[in-house]
This record gives structure tokens, C-alpha cells and sequence, in this order.
């Protein structure tokens, strides 16, 4: 064997040993376990009491998600007028933004940030930039003009 292959073949057993070294460490270490179960005394087995279920509509709607931009003065808009905005959900058209409106007042008297969205059949509606941010995406973008890295009369170069 020459000398080159013994160094290489040296390097290679070192490095599987200090591969094998520090698994076996963090195998060994104690991780993050969870605490066991205290012990529990057997005694018969209590029927639990279940809890009232709800009755009325209450019990079928969610619990209303929380505006994060409701009343705030500072909001940094993700869509840009022009923006045509589909549901996240199903994919549906809800429009093409309008225009942004830093203080917007809601039906429920609350005041924020809001996106102006033309509908395709032409009627403005105002949505709060939290929730619309949430559940819409962007169809499609305006047309980026990105000029070409070298003019294309420019002579090509060849070594």
C-alpha cells in the first residue's frame, strides 16, 4: 500500500469513528422526555359524568377568528391595486383589488386597515386586510418587464 492510500484510508476510519462517537453520545444524552405518569391507585371504575351537550345554533357556528389589523394605524399591505384575488379555499374569483384604504369603518363600527375589491359583476366590497390576506392569494401579477442582462445586438464573446 502506498503511502497516500494509507493516510486516506486513516482519515476515513477517523471520521467513522467520530461518526459512531457522537451518535452514541446523542443516543445517551438525555433528551427532552416526557415526565411518566403519576401512579394511579386501581380503584372500580366510575361511569365519568358527561357534560350537557350544547343545543341551539351556538353549538354549529365557529368561534369567530380575531382581526389582527382591526384598529390598527400602521399596516403593511400584501396586495397592490390591480391584484386579481381567488378564494384559497375553492379557487373562486373574488376580484381584482381596487384600491387600499388605511382607515376603513366596517358595518360593526370597528375601524382598520381595508382592501377595496371590484367584483366581476362591478360592485365594490370592502374586506379587512387580515382576513383577506388570510384566505385569498393572487391570480395573476401585473406584467414585470425585467430588461435582458445584455442588449441582443450585442456581440457574443467566445474563448
Amino acid at each position: 500500500m502506498t503511502a497516500v492510500a494509507m493516510f486516506r484510508l486513516k482519515v476515513l476510519g477517523g471520521a467513522m469513528l467520530g461518526l459512531l462517537v457522537a451518535i452514541t453520545i446523542l443516543t445517551l444524552l438525555p433528551g427532552r422526555r416526557e415526565p411518566s405518569a403519576p401512579v394511579v391507585e386501581s380503584r372500580p371504575a366510575e361511569a365519568p359524568m358527561a357534560a350537557p351537550a350544547p343545543s341551539g345554533p351556538e353549538s354549529a357556528t365557529p368561534a369567530p377568528v380575531v382581526s389582527r389589523s382591526r384598529g390598527q394605524s400602521e399596516w403593511a399591505f400584501f396586495f397592490r391595486p390591480g391584484d386579481t384575488l381567488t378564494r384559497m379555499a375553492d379557487g373562486s374569483a373574488l376580484g381584482v383589488v381596487v384600491r387600499l384604504e388605511r382607515r376603513h369603518t366596517f358595518p360593526d363600527g370597528s375601524t382598520g386597515p381595508a382592501y377595496v375589491i371590484r367584483s366581476a359583476d362591478q360592485s365594490e366590497s370592502a374586506f379587512d386586510a387580515d382576513e383577506l390576506e388570510r384566505r385569498a392569494r393572487i391570480e395573476s401579477i401585473r406584467d414585470i418587464r425585467i430588461p435582458p442582462a445584455r442588449p441582443a445586438d450585442a456581440p457574443t464573446t467566445t474563448r
